[in-house]
């Protein structure tokens, strides 16, 4: 019951909240160098149990998930997240998405992961758009290590953030590798090396401003997470993080930094399950030009299911994203958000849930400049969603979801919408 909901709530939730605001990569994508999360069990094939237990069709060597994902159908009041003049549209979004694996015996598994999504709106064509996203994976088993090694690939014109209300195209490639191993029975150690580019289409501009000179980037840098398990439900973990980030057209923004984070991973069966980081961020410019930044970061998304029925859910999370503006180096993004999901009958769940997105600018240390007002922008999101479940795999939801934009200086950015719809999740 807590796994389902953590999922509704990653797949579900946002969608009829505010699809088409946010990128459908796992990833921030202007987050200053957030590397791909990744975590395995050291020398075990367990991944390869699950998979012939979960996936739905086996075809000789290979397993084969595949599904179709209804995320939006209904009218957004507000295409264009404009103040005035807002203009309304039906709109629907559909994913085919296929997942593919391969077992090498118990020694290696390669995984492959394709969806494509169709972005429809009726009367404006100028935002409709095929977004394809592929990730491989492979891992490769001995008696106390787990090699790995994963490549991303997404193609959208999604909004990036809630900063940025053009929907842009652009490109992601990550790549990460590495190997965890386990020193005793409780304690394992991970380290991984990764490598992510970001680029934008060269006419993509956003108030004047052009998306690929500001936030066209590579990010490199590594990672060493230790592991403790503490129970067979409870992880206690320290992650080290070290980035340089590299802008291709934007050098005064170049940068090295690091994260000492802490925290506790919890499995899905635990009384509390899903993860809490917390920890401490220094980024280090390559020029005075870029103000420095040392303080918080987190990470977080925790659930609790009480009397297996209702299920309440708080996430934050707290670092430095890139700003499109030329004046603005980043801001800080604190972003918080609750959910609550009650089962009503064999079929039936309500899922209600708020977030808050602040966004802390810091502009660029430029004597030229003229002063300008500090900036702060908020966006609250408001949704509720009645859901049908079909079967296990098979979800449909109706649900209704508003939100608001101010800003404290560019007062043009204000505006509200309100989105109606269902979204569906179907799993063959």
């Amino acid at each position: 019951m807590k796994h389902a909901a953590l999922a509704l709530l990653g797949t579900l939730v946002p969608v009829v909240a505010l699809a088409q605001t946010t990128s459908t990569t796992p990833l921030p994508t202007n987050t200053p160098g957030t590397p791909t999360a990744v975590t395995t069990t050291p020398g075990s094939s367990e991944t390869i149990d699950r998979i012939r237990s979960s996936y739905h069709v086996h075809a000789g060597p290979l397993y084969l998930n595949p599904g179709l994902l209804l995320k939006e159908l209904g009218v957004d009041t507000n295409v264009f997240n404009q103040a005035g003049n807002q203009q309304s549209d039906f709109t629907f979004t559909v994913t085919p998405k296929l997942d593919v694996a391969l077992p090498l015996a118990r020694r290696g598994l390669l995984r492959t992961s394709a969806a494509l999504d169709a972005v429809y709106y009726q009367k404006f064509e100028s935002e409709r758009s095929l977004d394809p996203q592929v990730t491989v994976r492979a891992e490769a088993y001995a008696h106390r290590l787990t090699f790995f090694g994963q490549g991303a690939y997404l193609n959208t014109r999604q909004r990036p953030n809630y900063e940025i209300d053009l929907r842009a195209r652009h490109q992601e490639n990550d790549l990460i590798a590495g190997v965890s191993t386990r020193l005793t029975s409780r304690l394992s150690l991970e380290v991984a090396g990764h490598r992510d580019r970001t680029r934008f289409d060269g006419d993509e501009f956003f108030f004047g401003s052009s998306l690929r000179e500001t936030l066209d980037r590579d990010v490199t840098g590594y990672s060493v997470t230790a592991r403790e398990r503490l129970t067979s439900l409870t992880t206690v973990a320290v992650r080290y993080e070290n980035d340089q980030d590299r802008f291709v057209y934007s050098p005064l923004r170049d940068n090295d930094s690091y994260r000492i984070m802490p925290g506790v991973e919890f499995k899905p069966r635990a009384l509390i399950s899903g993860s809490a980081y917390a920890g401490y961020r220094k980024l280090t410019p390559e020029t005075e030009v870029l103000p420095e930044y040392s303080g918080l970061v987190a990470q977080l998304g925790l659930a609790y299911t009480l009397l297996g029925a209702t299920t309440f859910g708080v996430t934050y999370d707290r670092d430095l994203t890139y700003s499109y503006e030329a004046i603005s180096a980043y801001y800080v993004d604190n972003s918080i958000g609750a959910f609550m999901r009650h089962a009503v009958g064999g079929h039936f769940d309500i899922i209600v849930n708020a977030a808050r997105h602040r966004y802390d600018y810091r502009d660029l240390n430029v004597a030229t400049l003229a002063p300008v007002a500090s900036r702060v922008d908020i966006t609250d999101t408001y949704g509720a969603n009645l859901g049908y479940r079909l079967k296990r795999s098979t979800r449909v939801g109706f649900g209704a979801s508003y939100y608001t934009r101010k800003s404290t200086r560019d007062l043009i950015r204000a505006y509200d919408g309100l989105r109606i719809g269902m979204a569906a999740d179907y799993g063959f």
